[in-house]
């Protein structure tokens, strides 16, 4: 059964079709096509309902059924005629409603929701971003791992790991320091173990700096080291440069400090006397520093609230079209368009790692509209581990996620939840058809240049045109010069020798882990398999988006993972569920105050009025 009705049909009319305005007896004609010829059949041990009783019954009818609904109104209806029990006047007065009504549903969102069947065979237009809109690229700046010393490597290497202890096995070599030198008072200051995302961003934000520090202190290349972020004076110039000449906020200064507080701790440790660092002046002027740049930044955001949020935020119904758009975008067909007019010109099949890239982006897109949940728990999705399938008492299958370690596991309560039915036809099919697909393409280097539509012979001839180009020799289609032919069709070469110089690699990776969704790798193949992390969600969902919007509304929205937690935040509200709002908190992963926060952020007093403007005296 779906999770829409006829009751909510109805209701959602009368929204936006109040009774004064419609036609006269609009709603006893619309009553009587359905109780007399349209329900009957739809539900034969149903009795003949009287106009009260349908008010109840549509309760309970699945609105799915009502897809036939005229063509059931115009078989028995005429039949109706033929036996002279209705006149052709009152069928076409009847008729009209039915139709209009029937017409204006399939225009909702909500009904396009009741179909999971993929009807298309060639995959839309897609409209091609404006570049002017997309961030601002910056060449990177950071150190890469090759660049990074010995010594370097293996400071780092120790911090981390400190970090990743915390208490543990501290505490004894703490208190029999402590006992040499007879100093039984004091107290401890506390370490919390880190977790292995702040790990990984401690490591980033080090390499970043360090990386900017080289830059503007070449003398001091063969000296680097992570002491340096606890040089408040280095952080503040870092800070200043990364607002004045990369464009960030002060946000990039905090994650400096912050490590570099953490740095501080490290090499203070064993000097600590007690539990809030007050006896390490250092981290005192670092935390005078981080509160600095924390209001700084506060007020930073506020200013750069609304402008940020009009670049990204839809309102949920439009979010919910996205998805549909995203849906078509998985068909096995691609159209050739014109780039500059988007006028058809041809279609073909699109290789299988294409299709597979589509549904995967539209499948965790999807996810992310309809259960919002922390973009991590799609990463940590695994079949039998921490998503369960399972069948209820009519044998219709849903699904469970469970995950023990996740942001607010601190808690000591597991992420629990049933994911929406919606999710449940698409989770199948990657589940039973697309995965399987990818591990056996993967298990043999031809199955995998099949699975990228590079097959050897193609790659071949694609050899051959490039010989034959180099010596002049190009077919009447190809319309560029022979120079700019030669480029292209060299690049497209080495794409495919890249793909099969990556596939070991790649079969590894897969083979590394079962993971539900993972790295698609459009354009390093070598990453291909890898699980997915903060970044590469983050993209594929951000990108998708824009490009959906793009084609559906005339206008780019550059609409994060976190962002659809806000709208739906904002959306439940906007409904008036007040007594569901903790429980949306609990399945999305955070109290119901966290949740009116995400709302008041992006909900204006014209939308807040709005729910109350008419009949609030009633």
């Amino acid at each position: 059964m779906s999770s829409y009705t006829l009751d909510y049909a109805f209701k959602a009319w009368a929204k936006v079709h109040p009774v004064e305005k419609l036609a006269v007896d609009f709603e006893r004609k619309l009553s009587m096509a359905l109780r007399f010829y349209v329900i009957p059949e739809l539900d034969p041990a149903a009795p003949r309902l009287k106009p009260k009783q349908l008010d109840q019954y549509a309760q309970s009818l699945d609105l799915e059924k009502l897809k036939r609904a005229v063509a059931i109104f115009d078989h028995h209806t005429e039949a109706a005629m033929a036996d002279g029990k209705l006149s052709p006047r009152t069928r076409a007065n009847y008729r009209s409603v039915l139709v209009q009504f029937v017409n204006w549903m399939e225009e909702q969102v909500w009904w396009r929701e009741l179909s999971f069947d993929l009807k298309t065979e060639v995959a839309p237009f897609r409209a091609k971003l404006d570049e002017k809109l997309t961030q601002k690229r910056f060449p990177s700046y950071g150190l890469k791992q090759n660049e990074v010393s010995e010594t370097l490597g293996q400071e780092i290497k120790d911090f981390l790991q400190f970090r990743a202890l915390g208490d543990k096995n501290l505490r004894k070599s703490r208190r029999e320091q402590r006992r040499a030198q007879g100093n039984e008072g004091g107290s401890r200051p506390k370490l919390d173990m880190a977790k292995s995302a702040t790990l990984k961003k401690e490591e980033e934000v080090i390499l970043r700096f360090l990386g900017w520090y080289r830059s503007y202190h070449p003398e001091n290349e063969n000296n680097l080291s992570i002491n340096l972020l606890t040089d408040i004076e280095a952080l503040d110039d870092f800070t200043y440069w990364a607002v004045t000449h990369r464009g960030i906020s002060y946000s990039a200064g905090l994650h400096a400090v912050a490590t570099g507080i953490a740095i501080a701790k490290w090499a203070n440790y064993a000097q600590c006397n007690r539990h809030n660092w007050s006896d390490i002046p250092l981290i005192l002027d670092l935390q005078d520093l981080q509160n600095e740049y924390s209001e700084i930044y506060k007020q930073e955001k506020q200013k750069k609230q609304s402008a940020k949020w009009a670049k990204k935020e839809l309102s949920h119904e439009d979010a919910r079209k996205v998805v549909q758009y995203l849906h078509l975008l998985c068909a096995p067909g691609y159209g050739k368009h014109d780039p500059d007019t988007g006028e058809f010109l041809k279609h073909g099949n699109r290789p299988d790692s294409a299709i597979v890239r589509a549904w995967q982006v539209y499948i965790i897109t999807k996810f992310l509209v309809y259960c919002p949940v922390r973009q991590e728990e799609i990463r940590q999705l695994e079949l039998g581990k921490t998503l369960f399938r399972h069948l209820d008492k009519e044998s219709n299958p849903y699904y469970i996620v469970r995950i023990k370690k996740h942001k607010r596991s601190h808690l000591g309560k597991d992420r629990h939840y049933q994911l929406p039915n919606f999710l449940t036809a698409d989770l199948d099919l990657w589940i039973y058809k697309w995965r399987p697909l990818m591990e056996k393409s993967i298990q043999t280097l031809e199955g995998w240049m099949n699975f990228w539509g590079r097959p050897f012979d193609k790659v071949e001839r694609m050899e051959e045109r490039l010989e034959s180009a180099r010596q002049g020799i190009v077919s009447d289609k190809v319309k560029q010069s022979v120079e700019d032919y030669i480029q292209q069709e060299e690049i497209r070469l080495q794409g495919a020798l890249n793909r099969h110089d990556a596939w070991e690699e790649a079969k590894n990776n897969l083979d590394s882990h079962n993971y539900l969704f993972f790295m698609m790798a459009k354009g390093e193949a070598v990453s291909f398999g890898q699980p997915h992390i903060v970044s590469s969600i983050w993209t594929i969902v951000k990108q998708a988006i824009a490009q959906a919007t793009t084609a559906l509304f005339g206008e780019t929205k550059w609409t994060n993972p976190h962002a659809l937690r806000h709208i739906a935040e904002k959306h439940i509200r906007l409904l008036n569920k007040s007594d569901a709002l903790e429980s949306f908190g609990t399945l999305i992963g955070h109290s119901k105050e966290m949740g009116d926060e995400y709302a008041a952020q992006i909900t204006t007093s014209y939308e807040l009025s709005q729910q109350v403007v008419d009949d609030w005296w009633l």
